[in-house]
Protein backbone atom coordinates (compact mmCIF):
# COMPACT_ATOMS: atom_id res chain seq x y z
CA UNK A 1 0.00 0.00 0.00
CA UNK A 2 1.36 3.59 -0.77
CA UNK A 3 2.02 5.34 1.80
CA UNK A 4 0.53 9.11 1.68
CA UNK A 5 2.64 12.11 0.75
CA UNK A 6 1.98 15.80 1.91
CA UNK A 7 0.30 17.61 -0.86
CA UNK A 8 2.32 19.64 -2.66
CA UNK A 9 1.11 22.96 -3.88
CA UNK A 10 0.83 23.29 -8.33
CA UNK A 11 3.43 25.47 -8.32
CA UNK A 12 6.00 22.98 -6.74
CA UNK A 13 4.21 20.00 -8.33
CA UNK A 14 4.88 21.82 -11.51
CA UNK A 15 8.30 22.42 -10.80
CA UNK A 16 8.54 18.83 -9.33
CA UNK A 17 7.30 17.47 -13.44
CA UNK A 18 9.91 19.40 -14.93
CA UNK A 19 13.10 18.64 -12.70
CA UNK A 20 12.06 15.11 -13.75
CA UNK A 21 12.15 15.38 -16.62
CA UNK A 22 15.90 16.05 -17.03
CA UNK A 23 16.88 12.24 -16.44
CA UNK A 24 15.05 11.74 -19.45
CA UNK A 25 16.85 14.67 -21.77
CA UNK A 26 19.91 11.98 -22.74
CA UNK A 27 17.41 9.47 -24.44
CA UNK A 28 15.00 12.79 -25.90
CA UNK A 29 17.55 15.07 -27.10
CA UNK A 30 19.58 12.08 -29.62
CA UNK A 31 16.52 11.23 -31.04
CA UNK A 32 14.75 14.36 -30.99
CA UNK A 33 17.87 15.69 -33.46
CA UNK A 34 18.01 12.44 -35.40
CA UNK A 35 14.47 12.57 -36.43
CA UNK A 36 14.91 16.69 -37.33
CA UNK A 37 17.99 15.33 -39.64
CA UNK A 38 15.91 12.75 -41.11
CA UNK A 39 13.24 14.89 -41.88
CA UNK A 40 15.71 17.62 -43.84
CA UNK A 41 17.13 14.41 -45.67
CA UNK A 42 14.45 13.45 -47.04
CA UNK A 43 13.95 17.17 -48.60
CA UNK A 44 11.38 18.04 -46.55
CA UNK A 45 11.52 21.83 -45.51
CA UNK A 46 12.16 23.87 -42.64
CA UNK A 47 8.34 24.60 -41.81
CA UNK A 48 7.07 21.26 -43.36
CA UNK A 49 10.11 19.57 -41.06
CA UNK A 50 9.34 21.37 -38.09
CA UNK A 51 5.36 20.68 -38.58
CA UNK A 52 5.93 17.29 -38.44
CA UNK A 53 7.61 17.35 -35.34
CA UNK A 54 5.36 19.35 -33.20
CA UNK A 55 2.18 18.32 -35.02
CA UNK A 56 3.15 14.36 -34.69
CA UNK A 57 5.24 14.18 -31.38
CA UNK A 58 5.77 11.30 -31.51
CA UNK A 59 9.69 9.70 -32.64
CA UNK A 60 8.57 6.44 -33.36
CA UNK A 61 5.38 7.32 -35.88
CA UNK A 62 7.79 10.39 -37.32
CA UNK A 63 10.55 8.09 -38.10
CA UNK A 64 8.60 5.06 -39.78
CA UNK A 65 6.29 8.19 -41.66
CA UNK A 66 9.75 9.55 -42.77
CA UNK A 67 10.88 5.91 -44.10
CA UNK A 68 7.15 5.94 -46.07
CA UNK A 69 7.69 9.49 -47.54
CA UNK A 70 11.41 8.66 -48.87
CA UNK A 71 9.89 5.23 -50.41
CA UNK A 72 6.81 7.37 -52.02
CA UNK A 73 4.01 5.61 -50.28
CA UNK A 74 0.60 6.65 -50.68
CA UNK A 75 -0.04 9.28 -47.65
CA UNK A 76 -3.18 7.03 -46.42
CA UNK A 77 -0.83 4.64 -46.04
CA UNK A 78 2.00 6.89 -43.70
CA UNK A 79 -1.07 7.97 -41.89
CA UNK A 80 -2.54 4.44 -41.33
CA UNK A 81 0.65 3.36 -39.84
CA UNK A 82 1.53 6.18 -38.17
CA UNK A 83 -1.65 5.45 -36.06
CA UNK A 84 -1.21 1.93 -35.89
CA UNK A 85 2.48 2.33 -34.34
CA UNK A 86 0.55 5.15 -31.65
CA UNK A 87 -1.73 2.60 -30.70
CA UNK A 88 -0.57 2.14 -27.65
CA UNK A 89 -1.20 5.82 -26.15
CA UNK A 90 -4.64 4.60 -26.46
CA UNK A 91 -3.70 2.46 -23.28
CA UNK A 92 -0.98 4.70 -21.82
CA UNK A 93 -4.46 7.31 -21.81
CA UNK A 94 -6.68 4.71 -20.23
CA UNK A 95 -4.45 3.93 -17.22
CA UNK A 96 -4.01 7.89 -16.69
CA UNK A 97 -7.77 9.07 -17.42
CA UNK A 98 -8.98 8.33 -13.67
CA UNK A 99 -6.54 10.84 -12.19
CA UNK A 100 -7.47 13.42 -14.97
CA UNK A 101 -11.26 13.13 -14.26
CA UNK A 102 -11.00 16.86 -12.22
CA UNK A 103 -9.53 18.85 -14.82
CA UNK A 104 -11.01 20.81 -17.61
CA UNK A 105 -11.89 19.09 -21.31
CA UNK A 106 -9.46 21.28 -23.00
CA UNK A 107 -7.03 20.52 -19.62
CA UNK A 108 -7.35 16.87 -20.75
CA UNK A 109 -6.55 17.37 -24.79
CA UNK A 110 -3.40 18.92 -23.85
CA UNK A 111 -2.52 16.00 -21.43
CA UNK A 112 -3.25 14.03 -24.08
CA UNK A 113 -1.11 15.98 -26.66
CA UNK A 114 1.74 15.30 -24.91
CA UNK A 115 1.46 12.06 -24.23
CA UNK A 116 4.65 10.69 -23.90
CA UNK A 117 6.34 6.90 -23.44
CA UNK A 118 8.50 8.58 -20.85
CA UNK A 119 6.02 10.83 -19.54
CA UNK A 120 3.37 7.71 -19.10
CA UNK A 121 5.87 6.02 -16.93
CA UNK A 122 7.39 8.68 -14.90
CA UNK A 123 3.99 9.73 -13.87
CA UNK A 124 2.67 6.09 -13.25
CA UNK A 125 5.34 5.73 -10.59
CA UNK A 126 4.44 8.65 -9.19
CA UNK A 127 1.30 7.65 -8.74
CA UNK A 128 1.78 4.73 -7.29
CA UNK A 129 3.42 6.70 -4.36
CA UNK A 130 -0.20 7.53 -3.60
CA UNK A 131 0.15 11.26 -4.87
CA UNK A 132 -3.23 13.05 -4.91
CA UNK A 133 -5.47 14.10 -8.03
CA UNK A 134 -4.86 17.49 -8.47
CA UNK A 135 -0.95 17.29 -7.58
CA UNK A 136 -0.61 14.38 -10.07
CA UNK A 137 -1.80 16.38 -12.85
CA UNK A 138 0.45 19.03 -12.36
CA UNK A 139 3.45 17.16 -11.98
CA UNK A 140 2.59 15.43 -15.16
CA UNK A 141 2.00 18.89 -17.25
CA UNK A 142 5.49 20.38 -15.95
CA UNK A 143 6.91 17.03 -16.97
CA UNK A 144 5.86 16.69 -20.30
CA UNK A 145 5.87 20.21 -21.18
CA UNK A 146 9.57 20.20 -20.51
CA UNK A 147 9.97 17.17 -22.56
CA UNK A 148 7.71 19.08 -25.40
CA UNK A 149 10.02 22.20 -25.10
CA UNK A 150 13.49 19.97 -25.39
CA UNK A 151 11.75 17.87 -28.39
CA UNK A 152 11.09 20.73 -30.38
CA UNK A 153 14.86 22.03 -29.82
CA UNK A 154 16.50 18.82 -30.86
CA UNK A 155 14.38 18.58 -34.17
CA UNK A 156 15.12 22.40 -34.67
CA UNK A 157 18.75 21.68 -33.86
CA UNK A 158 18.72 18.46 -36.22
CA UNK A 159 16.86 20.04 -39.07
CA UNK A 160 19.52 22.84 -39.40
CA UNK A 161 22.45 20.82 -38.61
CA UNK A 162 20.59 17.66 -41.21
CA UNK A 163 23.24 18.07 -43.63
CA UNK A 164 25.51 16.68 -40.92
CA UNK A 165 24.03 13.93 -39.42
CA UNK A 166 23.31 10.79 -41.62
CA UNK A 167 19.90 9.78 -42.07
CA UNK A 168 20.88 6.34 -41.59
CA UNK A 169 21.33 6.84 -37.61
CA UNK A 170 18.71 5.52 -35.17
CA UNK A 171 17.98 6.64 -31.95
CA UNK A 172 15.13 4.09 -31.01
CA UNK A 173 17.35 1.86 -28.79
CA UNK A 174 18.28 4.85 -26.65
CA UNK A 175 14.52 5.58 -25.92
CA UNK A 176 13.58 2.24 -25.16
CA UNK A 177 16.54 1.74 -22.85
CA UNK A 178 15.22 4.50 -21.11
CA UNK A 179 11.68 4.03 -21.37
CA UNK A 180 13.18 0.21 -19.45
CA UNK A 181 14.92 1.81 -16.99
CA UNK A 182 11.89 3.70 -15.74
CA UNK A 183 9.91 0.49 -15.78
CA UNK A 184 12.21 -2.00 -13.71
CA UNK A 185 11.12 0.47 -10.14
CA UNK A 186 7.08 -0.68 -10.61
CA UNK A 187 8.11 -4.22 -10.90
CA UNK A 188 7.77 -4.36 -7.47
CA UNK A 189 4.96 -7.53 -7.06
CA UNK A 190 4.70 -10.54 -9.12
CA UNK A 191 1.74 -9.15 -11.29
CA UNK A 192 3.80 -6.38 -12.40
CA UNK A 193 6.53 -8.87 -13.00
CA UNK A 194 4.20 -11.30 -14.59
CA UNK A 195 3.21 -8.84 -17.13
CA UNK A 196 6.31 -7.40 -18.02
CA UNK A 197 7.62 -10.82 -18.47
CA UNK A 198 4.73 -12.02 -20.62
CA UNK A 199 4.58 -8.41 -22.62
CA UNK A 200 9.04 -8.90 -23.77
CA UNK A 201 8.18 -12.10 -24.97
CA UNK A 202 5.09 -11.07 -26.94
CA UNK A 203 7.39 -7.94 -28.17
CA UNK A 204 10.30 -10.24 -28.83
CA UNK A 205 8.16 -12.53 -31.02
CA UNK A 206 8.39 -12.40 -34.91
CA UNK A 207 7.09 -9.14 -36.36
CA UNK A 208 3.77 -9.19 -36.94
CA UNK A 209 1.66 -6.55 -39.80
CA UNK A 210 1.80 -2.99 -39.09
CA UNK A 211 4.21 -2.91 -37.09
CA UNK A 212 1.44 -4.38 -33.92
CA UNK A 213 3.81 -6.78 -31.59
CA UNK A 214 4.21 -3.58 -29.46
CA UNK A 215 0.32 -3.14 -28.85
CA UNK A 216 -0.42 -7.25 -28.68
CA UNK A 217 2.24 -7.24 -26.32
CA UNK A 218 0.77 -4.41 -24.12
CA UNK A 219 -2.87 -6.74 -24.47
CA UNK A 220 -1.27 -9.86 -23.46
CA UNK A 221 0.68 -8.20 -20.62
CA UNK A 222 -2.60 -6.98 -19.43
CA UNK A 223 -4.60 -9.99 -20.03
CA UNK A 224 -1.99 -12.01 -17.96
CA UNK A 225 -1.77 -10.14 -15.30
CA UNK A 226 -5.89 -9.75 -14.44
CA UNK A 227 -6.07 -13.92 -15.15
CA UNK A 228 -3.39 -14.22 -12.21
CA UNK A 229 -4.88 -11.65 -10.19
CA UNK A 230 -7.60 -13.74 -10.27
CA UNK A 231 -6.07 -17.35 -9.73
CA UNK A 232 -3.67 -15.91 -7.32
CA UNK A 233 -6.44 -14.01 -5.02
CA UNK A 234 -9.00 -17.56 -5.48
CA UNK A 235 -7.65 -19.54 -2.03
CA UNK A 236 -8.09 -16.82 -0.33
CA UNK A 237 -11.33 -16.12 -1.12
CA UNK A 238 -12.71 -18.82 0.52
Amino acid sequence: MATPHPSLPPRRALLAGANASLPLLMAVIPFGVVCGASAASIGLSFGQAFALSWLVFAGSSQVVAMQLMASGAPVWVIVLTGWVVNLRFMMYSAALAPHFRERSRVGRWVAAYLLTDQAFAVTLARIAEGRELRETAWFYLGLALSTWLFWQIASVAGILLGSFIPARWSMDFVVALTFIALLVPLLNDRLMRAAALVGGVVALAPQLPFKLNLMTAALAGAAIALLMERIWKRPTSG
